[in-house]
């Protein structure tokens, strides 16, 4: 009867687990969703509440950036998208660490340098579980060559 007890609570256990990585994975998604609209529309009040404070980023013009308010960063000004899609292909669940990798597709708007142009990158988002909200802590994307 004990092992029976034990298997049993290691089976609910285990179950919540999922759940629970099932629920990070859920919010994920959404986040990233919203992160990407709001970059596209240069949403800086909805990247506060996603961005944390010392966002670092490795950007795809080769340079890291981090700052005590990444959102007053002169690039989010200079970042102007005609378009921006995002293909979430892989996230990795790790308590309160959560990886998106996968791909996008952004065009530069007019006036911008390659406006017009299709660039394809690979990216890797890093989200952290701060105070009970998820922040995008990290983010990585690379220009994929022809």
């Amino acid at each position: 009867m004990k092992k029976f007890v034990v298997v049993l609570t290691c089976l609910f256990q285990l179950q919540q687990l999922f759940a629970q990585e099932a629920s990070a994975e859920a919010d994920i998604r959404k986040l990233e969703e919203q992160e990407r609209q709001a970059v596209l529309k240069k949403d800086t009040a909805m990247l506060r509440k996603i961005w944390d404070r010392h966002f670092l980023v490795n950007a795809p013009n080769n340079r890291i950036a981090i700052s005590d308010d990444a959102v007053a960063r002169p690039v989010i000004t200079q970042m102007s998208y005609a378009s921006f899609t995002r293909e979430i292909e892989q996230i990795l669940v790790r308590g309160d660490v959560v990886f998106s990798m996968g791909s996008e597709i952004v065009v530069p708007a007019e006036g911008t340098p390659n406006a017009g142009a299709e660039i394809k990158r690979r990216y890797t988002n890093i989200w952290m579980k701060q105070s009970g909200a998820w922040m995008l802590v990290a983010r990585h994307a690379s220009v994929i060559c022809d």
